[in-house]
C-alpha cells in the first residue's frame, strides 16, 4: 500500500512544483490542441485572464505534448505532414493578456452575481513569469500584455506584436463586460477552424443573458460571415465553439 501511495503522490507533488496539472484526454485543450494540429489550423495561442498561470502553463505543455505527436509519420501522415505541423508549432506564441490587478468593479449586467467583485484575482505579473519559469514555459514563446483589457485589446497591440492568427482562445475574462472587450479584439485574428474557449460559460447559474454566454450571443449576431459551432464541454463551467467561415471558396 506504501509503494503505491508513493508513485501516485510523488509525481502529484513534481507537478505541483511545475505549477503544471494535466489530467486525462478529457481536457478541452487536449482536444481542441489534436484537431488544430492534425488539421493543421494555424495561431498563436490567446488567454485572456491568467491569474497564476495554471491553466497558461497546462495549456502549453499540453500543446507541446500533441504537437510533437503529430509530426511523427504514420499510415495517411506524409513528411510534408509533419514539417507543416512542425513549423506551426515552432511559429506558435503564446499570449497572456491580464490586468494583473484582479478583476474591475462590476458594473451593469455584471454586478448580478455573488462570485466575483472587483479586486478578485488579483495576481502579480512577476510571480505569474516566476511561475513559468518554474514550469520550464520557455518565454521565448510567451507575450505577456498587462493592463486592463480595454487599454491592451486594441488594433495597436495587434499591430505591435504582428498579430495575424490564432488557433485557440482562452477567455476566462469571467465577466460580460471583459468578454465583449476580448471578442471584439479578437475578430481579425479568427481562422476557419479556431477554437474558442470559455472557462466560465455556465457562471451566473448559467443564464444566458449574463456572463461570457450573453457576450457571446450578442458577439454571434455581428458575425455574420462566421458560423459558431459548439464543440466540447468540461467540467461544470466550461464551454468550447469552432470558428468556420461561412462562404469557403
Amino acid at each position: 500500500m506504501k509503494q503505491t501511495l508513493k508513485r501516485i503522490i510523488y509525481p502529484v507533488r513534481r507537478f505541483a512544483a511545475k505549477f503544471v496539472n494535466i489530467s486525462t484526454s478529457n481536457t478541452i485543450i487536449y482536444k481542441a490542441s489534436n484537431l488544430v494540429a492534425a488539421e493543421k489550423v494555424e495561431g498563436d495561442y490567446l488567454e485572456f485572464g491568467v491569474f497564476a498561470g495554471s491553466s497558461f502553463i497546462r495549456s502549453h505543455e499540453i500543446m507541446k505534448r500533441v504537437f510533437e505527436q503529430h509530426q511523427r509519420l504514420h499510415e495517411g501522415r506524409t513528411k510534408k505532414d509533419a514539417m507543416e505541423i512542425r513549423r506551426n508549432w515552432e511559429n506558435m506564441r503564446f499570449f497572456a493578456f491580464d490586468s494583473f490587478q484582479g478583476l474591475p468593479q462590476l458594473e451593469g449586467v455584471d454586478r448580478e452575481t455573488n462570485d466575483f467583485a472587483g479586486g478578485k484575482y488579483a495576481y502579480a505579473e512577476k510571480k505569474f513569469r516566476d511561475n513559468l519559469v518554474k514550469a520550464d514555459v520557455p518565454l521565448d514563446k510567451v507575450v505577456i500584455i498587462a493592463g486592463w483589457f480595454e487599454e491592451t485589446c486594441t488594433e495597436e497591440t495587434i499591430k505591435k506584436y504582428a498579430m495575424k492568427k490564432a488557433s485557440i482562445i482562452h477567455v476566462d475574462c469571467d465577466l460580460y463586460t471583459s468578454a465583449r472587450i476580448v471578442l471584439e479584439f479578437i475578430k481579425p485574428l479568427l481562422m476557419d477552424g479556431t477554437i474558442i474557449v470559455f472557462d466560465d460559460w455556465y457562471s451566473f447559474r448559467g443564464n444566458p443573458n449574463l456572463g461570457e454566454q450573453r457576450a457571446f450571443n450578442e458577439w454571434k449576431a455581428t458575425m455574420t460571415d462566421w458560423i459558431f459551432t459548439e464543440y466540447q464541454k468540461e467540467g461544470p463551467a466550461r464551454n468550447s465553439f469552432i470558428a468556420s467561415k461561412r462562404n469557403v471558396s
